[in-house]
């Protein structure tokens, strides 16, 4: 198994169900250094992207997914259209074990845009798993 880092609208469980045709397990974890960032350009919002931030953090779900999972994730994403780009990075679960995944992060970026509210209650479907502050900083986020 592999492991994928949600951190956008791919931390709704519902919305990766119908994107794989299954449900992967999942878990809880902190990317640091880095900053949850709405600048990935769209013509209906801001979609989440990764900043390197020193000492920001960003929460998300890790999927234990198979390498055909991320295939079929490439084309949500657009990697062959060069909207995002897979890219490994280290995350920490809730212990603080350091576990090896792939993300996707923007490559269309520019200001930072409001994300519709649509999108953003996609990214508080992990609600779950993400802790209270976060969610209280998702909720916090003007949407369009």
């Amino acid at each position: 198994m592999l492991h994928y880092f949600a951190y956008g609208s791919n931390m709704s469980a519902r919305r990766l169900r119908h994107r794989l045709g299954w449900s992967p397990s999942r878990i809880a974890v902190i990317l640091p250094d880095y900053l949850l960032a709405f600048n990935k350009q769209s013509a209906d919002g801001g979609k989440a992207n990764i900043q390197h931030s020193p000492g920001d953090e960003v929460e998300g779900i890790l999927y234990f997914v198979k390498e055909d999972d991320l295939l079929t994730m490439d084309a949500y994403e657009g990697v062959a259209q060069k909207q995002y780009k897979r890219q490994d990075f280290e995350v920490m679960d809730l212990s603080g074990h350091p576990m090896p995944a792939v993300a996707y992060v923007a490559l269309n970026t520019g200001p930072e845009s409001r994300p519709t509210s649509e999108y953003l209650n996609y990214l508080l479907e992990g609600e779950h798993l993400l802790s209270l502050e976060y969610i209280s900083r998702l909720e916090e986020i003007a949407t369009l």
